[in-house]
């Protein structure tokens, strides 16, 4: 009887754990997350399985041990979205639809910059007492989307060093150089002295000891480590023995930080990840090569564009080019057919190659071209008279075609930004003055700033003072471009006669205007033609024979190189090029009638495709795959195409990819329907363009944003204001390279790089490993395919923050936490359902100096 009972609740418990993935995950009480950034899944793999000849361990021991042998792997675990690491780090982060879709980001309106992956002149700042937040974490901030870490209070949590950072953790940068000096013999100081200083050394050395110190305090629920040196290495090298040794370093810090888990109460209840944004294309048989598309633009072919860049280019030896706090780097171009000498005022490119192995591009909007081309030519003392009047009515005419898209940014960013005008006022009134600086010295708190006022509030204030100094800056920087384009949309004859009003006045220095149109694209106007202004023989201005015209899309698809001495590297650096597109202007297509999403891809005129995307009727994604040929659109917004059969050469070359799993066989019948990203996700993650389709819709739609509360009053259009934003600073063009080539122009990483849609840069890393009582499967190997959208919800269901709908439990949406897209993996749950266990590894002895299980 007794027997029976015990039986019987063991089996109810076991039913309740089933379906309650929140008290199936209760037992993992503190989380610790290795963050490594360009870690591959494939060269992990590798390495463990590779042998040290003289001890016959796997070179990498610890990951085997607890990973591999002891822990669960996901082994196909994928970036969503292109590979980079500020878009990448967003999602891990925050567990939602990408917001952040660039390393570096342009503001059309005012050339704003978000500089995600500069830390410079956030230490300084910090320093100064004006940033207590990296960029990429103020702009989710203003979105109002949190990260991980805010659903652990200020003292139960340790975040180090990263993109996403919160908090300007000056302390761990003054005892990390202390103990350098004061742990470093006097020969290594002066080998340091002459060679240079290890400063991301410095720094990892530091942020492991506190890791290691802050899992001694039974608070601590959630810690982190961030490290880039693998990326760095697999950057520049690619050789294995470089690969190795930046793995055994990592690997010799995971043993570290598991040892000290091991040694304290919480060790049972503690579960270890290890994760990774992206993978890396690094190949021994292949050294990198490089594209200058700074150059091809800035030539005349490409337009004699002013460039852009947030990088310096790796001709430039100059202190501007490497003086980190200089925002903005201008190659200025000879060939700029009608702003020679204003590279500074009116740039017309905006090119973000950081990532290498994709690059976006920003054109200054075609419309403002010819109209600043006629303004120069109107101020010409020695125009005729009916060539004045011509040009003047073709600058009006031209104001008049884009006037209602004018109009409504006239109408709807003003409000906006009053809104924020006011918000601001409101956040000024509520910011705390400094308390006066203590006397003494915290023995309790190394982070104690000494003021009277706790790490927490001290942290707060200069997060609102940063806060109030950024919409300062929106307020201003918005404010004079509306005037501008206010004073262009009143533009009159006699404002443009000679002398009238100034360039400046009609055309606000730096801006960009709005993105271009596919036809402005195709049919971009760079200059003024060979003959000059020419008139139509009825007498107004031959807009075909006036203007210098560029087709991008032939540009850079055509590209070819001539000295290309590569075995299995083609002379052709240009991949293809993806835009978004209007969905409406495809009305003749009953599929894209459907999509809400479109996404044109362009090889050439005979290799092209639309991603379409659309909400089904269940709520989830759908997505299609549609193969064209000669698509453009008209000069009145029409866009046309070839719909073609399926064939070898289409972009991202499903089709004679061998690894396509197609279900029921039959490649065309299957790839001709739409499907869910599950099922393109399954179908399509081994080929060599792995979860392209799924990352190209994440990178190009529009999500939107946490819904405003309706009684906030401001707080609608401020929402509104961040939207806009975020749709500014969508390129007009992104560029990816084709396999073993990238754009990086400050410096072309000979070794390896990320940034496309390649398998082996979207494949990456994620693994786990716990105590007894967490309930980590031992010794599986997932083969599940999972993205990265699968992570903070995965977190939060094995620490117990899930209710039983899977949705964040009362605490995660007092702190702001909205609904998570992604699967939860239940392979890893203590009762998940999980598939057979396959083999792993070679079995290895056990290390003498690794802990037993």
């Amino acid at each position: 009887m007794i027997a029976r009972s015990v039986a019987a609740r063991r089996l109810l418990l076991f039913a309740m754990l089933v379906a309650s993935p929140g008290m199936a995950a209760a037992e993992t009480k503190r989380l610790v997350v290795i963050k490594a950034d360009g870690l591959a899944q494939e060269i992990v793999e590798q390495m463990v399985r590779e042998r040290n000849p003289r001890t016959g361990q796997s070179v990498l021991p610890w990951i085997e041990r607890l990973f591999f042998k002891n822990g669960t792997r996901i082994s196909n675990f994928y970036v969503r979205g292109m590979s980079l690491s500020g878009p990448s780090w967003s999602m891990l982060d925050t567990g939602q639809h990408l917001s952040i879709k660039g390393n570096v980001e342009f503001d059309r309106y005012t050339q704003h910059s978000y500089d995600y992956l500069n830390f410079f002149p956030f230490w300084l700042g910090a320093v100064a007492g004006r940033y207590n937040d990296m960029w990429g974490t103020a702009v989710l901030d203003d979105q109002k989307i949190p990260l991980l870490l805010d659903a652990y209070p200020y003292d139960e949590r340790y975040q180090s060093f990263q993109l996403f950072q919160r908090g300007k953790r000056l302390a761990t940068i003054s005892e990390g150089l202390q103990k350098r000096f004061t742990t470093r013999s006097a020969r290594d100081l002066v080998d340091e002295w002459f060679l240079g200083f290890d400063i991301r050394g410095l720094l990892t050395e530091q942020l492991e000891r506190e890791l290691i110190e802050t899992l001694d305090d039974p608070r601590a629920r959630y810690l982190d480590f961030y490290t880039t040196d693998f990326d760095h290495a697999a950057h520049h090298n690619k050789d294995h023995a470089t690969h190795r040794a930046a793995l055994q370093e990592l690997d010799a810090i995971i043993g570290r930080i598991w040892t000290a888990i091991s040694r304290t109460p919480q060790a049972p209840e503690t579960t270890l990840v290890l994760v990774a944004d992206h993978g890396v294309n690094s190949d021994e048989r292949f050294y990198s090569q490089g594209f200058n598309l700074v150059h091809l633009l800035a030539g005349q072919a490409g337009g004699g564009h002013h460039v852009v860049t947030k990088r310096r280019l790796m001709k430039d030896y100059s202190i501007k080019g490497i003086y980190p706090l200089v925002p903005l780097i201008t190659t200025t171009s000879a060939d700029s057919p009608y702003l020679k000498g204003k590279s500074d005022d009116y740039p017309t490119a905006l090119v973000d190659f950081d990532g290498n192995e994709r690059a976006s591009i920003h054109l200054r909007d075609a419309a403002l071209n010819v109209l600043q081309i006629l303004f120069g030519q109107l101020q010409r003392p020695d125009l005729s008279p009916q060539m004045r009047r011509a040009a003047t009515d073709a600058f009006l005419r031209v104001v008049d075609r884009h006037r209602l898209q004018w109009q409504r940014t006239l109408a709807e960013l003003p409000e906006e930004v009053a809104a924020l005008q006011r918000a601001s006022e409101a956040l000024r009134a509520i910011i705390p003055p400094p308390p006066e600086r203590k006397t003494g010295k915290s023995k309790t708190d190394k982070t104690q700033p000494l003021l009277g006022e706790t790490s927490e509030q001290l942290n707060e204030r200069i997060r609102k003072t940063a806060r109030l100094e950024a919409w300062t800056t929106d307020v201003a920087e918005y404010t004079a471009y509306l005037a501008t384009l206010e004073r262009l949309l009143g533009a009159t004859p006699a404002t443009l006669a000679p002398g009238a009003v100034r360039a400046e006045d009609l055309f606000a220095p730096r801006a960009m205007g709005e993105r271009n149109t596919l036809h402005d694209l195709a049919n971009y106007v760079v200059g003024t033609g060979p003959s000059g202004l020419v008139l139509a023989p009825d007498g107004s201005l031959d807009f075909d024979r006036s203007f210098a015209r560029v087709d991008y899309f032939a540009l850079l698809t055509s590209a070819r190189v001539r000295n290309n001495v590569q075995r299995g590297v083609t002379n052709a650096p240009v991949d293809f090029t993806a835009v978004r597109i209007d969905c409406r202007a495809l009305a003749s297509s009953s599929d894209a009638a459907q999509a809400d999403t479109c996404v044109w891809l362009d090889a050439g005129e005979e290799a092209q495709a639309i991603v379409l995307g659309r909400i089904g009727g269940d709520g989830g994604l759908l997505l299609k795959y549609l193969p064209v040929s000669r698509l453009a659109e008209d000069a009145h917004g029409v866009i046309h195409f070839s719909p073609v059969g399926w064939r070898a050469g289409l972009p991202l070359k499903f089709w004679e990819d061998e690894r396509l799993a197609a279900p029921g066989g039959d490649r065309a019948a299957w790839l001709d329907g739409w499907h869910g990203e599950l099922e393109w996700l399954r179908a399509t993650h081994r080929t060599l363009y792995s979860n392209a389709i799924i990352g190209l819709h994440e990178h190009f739609r529009r999500f939107d944003l946490p819904a405003a509360d309706p009684a906030a009053g401001d707080e609608g259009l401020i929402r509104r204001l961040r939207a806009r934003q975020r749709a500014i600073v969508e390129p007009d063009l992104v560029v990816l390279a084709n396999n073993h080539w990238n754009f990086d122009v400050r410096g072309f990483n000979p070794g390896g790089n990320h940034g496309s849609f390649f398998r082996i840069s979207t494949h990456s890393t994620l693994m786990l490993a716990g105590g007894e009582r967490t309930g980590i499967p031992q010794g599986l190997d997932v083969q599940e395919p999972y993205d990265s959208l699968s992570f903070v919800p995965t977190m939060f269901a094995l620490t117990g923050q899930l209710d039983e709908k899977g949705l964040p439990g009362p605490a995660l949406r007092e702190r702001g936490f909205q609904p998570f897209p992604g699967r939860v993996i239940r392979e890893v749950l203590p009762a998940g359902e999980a598939p057979p266990r396959l083999p792993a590894v070679e079995p290895v002895k056990p290390a003498s100096a690794a802990r037993s299980f």
